[in-house]
């Protein structure tokens, strides 16, 4: 009886015992069907669009078009509308530009000049609300998850560089934070403005066109679509320039490219059916808090070097923290966050490994009687590296309590990997008393030993290590080439002095070279990625459970 008592208990408990991988795939599908409805009204709309030209007798996409489909034609479609309108508004400051030009040939006494240019900035500063909805919208698209939805196929990426340059040029105008020096003219203050004025312009049109000729031939089916939906017309004149016209022209975009098209609902939903779902498995308010802590802090600036690839397409650091992370963003912010982090990570792992391997290299090429000595200061240094080791250990910790990385092997944001090495070699160090000091006949056999299990340990994680850097490009791209060992050696020894210094002092003097290099590497390792990330202001988290995976 007590045996079946106890079948009967496991079957509930196995029954109500919550499967990740349920929550897992239900969540997907639940993040699926918010992205169909959200991209199928798009879609929707500009098929509208198109059906308002009497002229147009094509038929668009039937109500069955599959949802990758629909993202493709919706993406493209808006990507060329978006910039066909930022064109527009481009060519408007460029002819008013070229009028400004004009006065300040002919006119030296600045009687027009100065009021033209004055007139241009407030065209471009009555643009902002404008520009702001725009922004906005293509902000929204960037942060659907393509990945999860269209895992093995070729989609579009909204093209956005235009739109941020723009949006970030016209907010700094718009709050007046440019200084110039009181001690010139108003004539030479005006001539520097309009200077800026015309980079901005020149750069901006210089984005546009590359986007349109590098596009010609990914949009050529799209032809008669792109012509039959129309955009609000804008006058290249003078006149044109004239509040009324472009607050109509303002207007009519936000109401058709920006409202209608669902962004003021979908950035602010009021509704279920537009709100983004939340993982159960994700406590989603912690995750945001603690990313907007740590994307403001200046440990980012060490990873200027570093791009990921996400989906096929390379992301910067600046493109990855720049935005405030919402309900709205927070799920494509934290895996763009993690894969960040684990990019940079395993490029410090990778050093690491290659200074131990530079090292040991030292100590077992260059030392000869001065052998032992050697590995005791090498091991001496690998002792000292507990402190970075320490703290990256907790970074991985907050990470994964604040919702900010979740454990998924298979993941190309999955941290798990470096958190095991980084364990692996903390708990080396906690086994092993690799911290001996003065070497003696006595403990040479003790020295011997270390150097057994420090080696054993060290093959094991090179094989790991060397199998993931295999895909290292495939997530990440690094500006600066990693370096190998013989580099090390090479810069330890100082080539300068090779051929006539092999006597004990020199020898001596390489290692001291080599730890101290490996010392510094590993205090700037803990100031940048733990402490100037501001993983010590996490503390909403701290108490907080762990992945028992991570145990």
């Amino acid at each position: 009886m007590k045996f079946y008592s106890f079948i009967l208990i496991f079957i509930v408990v196995l029954v109500l015992q919550p499967d990740k991988r349920v929550h897992c795939k239900s969540h997907h599908a639940m993040y699926e069907k918010y992205i169909e409805r959200v991209v199928s009204y798009i879609y929707s709309q500009i098929i509208s669009y198109r059906k308002q030209d009497p002229n147009n007798t094509e038929k668009a996409f039937q109500p069955s078009t599959t949802l990758l489909k629909k993202y493709i034609y919706t993406i493209r479609i808006l990507n060329f509308k978006y910039y066909e309108i930022l064109k527009k508004f481009l060519n408007l400051i460029n002819h008013l530009l070229r009028y400004c030009q004009q006065f300040h040939d002919e006119d030296k006494l600045s009687t027009h000049f100065i009021p033209c240019v004055q007139m241009l900035e407030i065209v471009i500063k009555s643009s902002k609300t404008f520009i702001e909805h725009v922004h906005n919208a293509m902000k929204f698209l960037s942060y659907i998850d393509i990945s999860l939805l269209f895992p093995d196929s070729f989609v579009p990426f909204l093209t956005i560089d235009v739109i941020v340059f723009m949006y970030q040029y016209i907010l700094e105008i718009s709050s007046d934070t440019s200084s110039f020096d009181l001690n010139k003219s108003p004539y030479e203050i005006s001539e520097m403005k309009f200077e800026n004025l015309t980079k901005f312009e020149t750069n901006a049109s210089i984005l546009i066109n590359n986007f349109i000729q590098n596009s010609k031939y990914i949009y050529v089916f799209l032809t008669n679509d792109l012509k039959n939906i129309k955009i609000a017309e804008l006058p290249i004149d003078v006149m044109s320039a004239r509040k009324e016209i472009l607050d109509k022209f303002f207007d009519e975009i936000i109401e058709v490219w920006y409202k209608n098209l669902g962004f003021e609902e979908f950035l602010n939903p009021k509704s279920a059916e537009f709100t983004p779902p939340i993982d159960p498995d994700t406590n989603q308010n912690d995750g945001i808090e603690a990313l907007n802590i740590i994307r403001k802090e200046s440990g980012w600036e060490k990873m200027n070097h570093i791009s990921i690839i996400y989906f096929g397409k390379k992301f910067s650091v600046d493109q990855i923290i720049n935005d405030e992370v919402s309900m709205i963003n927070f799920r494509i912010k934290r895996e763009h966050v993690s894969q960040l982090l684990r990019c940079r990570f395993t490029e410090i792992m990778k050093n690491y490994r290659t200074l131990l391997s530079a090292m040991l290299y030292v100590c077992d090429k260059y030392a000869y009687n001065y052998y032992h000595n050697c590995l005791s200061k090498l091991f001496s240094s690998f002792v000292k590296s507990k402190k970075m080791l320490e703290d990256l250990y907790e970074a991985l910790v907050t990470l994964n309590k604040s919702s900010i990385w979740s454990v998924n092997y298979n993941s190309k944001s999955s941290l798990h990997k470096v958190f095991e090495w980084v364990a692996e070699f903390l708990s080396l160090l906690k086994k092993n008393d690799f911290s001996l000091k003065n070497i003696d006949d006595n403990k040479i056999e003790i020295l011997q030993q270390l150097l057994i299990i420090f080696k054993n340990n060290f093959i094991s994680f090179n094989s790991q290590l060397s199998n993931e850097i295999s895909h290292y490009d495939k997530r990440c791209h690094i500006d600066e080439k990693f370096k190998n060992v013989q580099y090390y050696v090479n810069h330890f020894r100082n080539p300068g002095n090779i051929s006539i210094n092999l006597n004990l002092e020199f020898l001596i003097q390489i290692m001291l070279n080599a730890c101290n290099f490996f010392d510094s590497f590993c205090e700037n390792t803990s100031k940048s990625c733990y402490e100037d990330l501001g993983f010590e202001k996490i503390s909403h988290c701290k108490n907080k459970k762990l992945d028992s995976r991570l145990l």
